[in-house]
């Protein structure tokens, strides 16, 4: 199987869910992208919950209900180190990257696709599962004016990327 990383650089992390959407529009139009807005949105609702519920239903195909995120996301200091795990700091440069790790692996269903995102903290890749879907579905559900000429990612399945990571050293 043939496999390659790929980083996705951000020059700030969203603060907010306007800061979010705008990164999302920027950033769907290919499968680590997508992959690494997931990761954004957890950084968001680590520092206000709120916002990171919003974030969260924007990157997903299918939004997750409210009572699902409080069962399936973390709160306070340990959705942070979940999050921080994920996002590699580069003071020099002043960015921010999330490692997306894509394989030639056939998906199981149609228009769906597996990749790994880099997890600092476990020293592994977690996988997440992606949708694709036609450009005319996120412009209609965002109002997105990006005229994508592949269809865009947006998250499907994504348990183990909000599971507890090892204390840091």
């Amino acid at each position: 199987m043939r496999e390659t990383l790929k980083k996705v650089v951000f020059d700030r992390l969203p603060g907010t869910r306007e800061e979010f959407r705008a990164l999302l529009e920027e950033k769907i139009a290919t499968p680590e992208g997508a992959a690494a807005m997931l990761v954004m949105a957890l950084a968001v609702a680590a520092k206000d919950r709120e916002a990171g519920f919003g974030c969260l239903c924007d990157a997903c195909a299918e939004p997750p209900d409210r009572v699902t995120f409080d069962a399936l996301v973390p709160e306070g200091p340990e959705l942070e180190e979940i999050a921080s795990s994920y996002v590699h700091v580069d003071p020099e440069a002043g960015t921010f990257s999330v490692t997306v790790k894509l394989t030639d692996e056939k998906a199981l269903k149609r228009r769906m696709k597996t990749v790994y995102v880099g997890c600092s903290a476990t020293g592994s890749y977690r996988p997440l599962t992606l949708a694709s879907k036609p450009p005319r579905h996120v412009a209609k559900r965002f109002g997105f004016k990006n005229g994508y000429y592949e269809d865009p990612w947006l998250a499907a399945e994504y348990p183990s990327m909000v599971l507890p990571v090892t204390a840091k050293n």
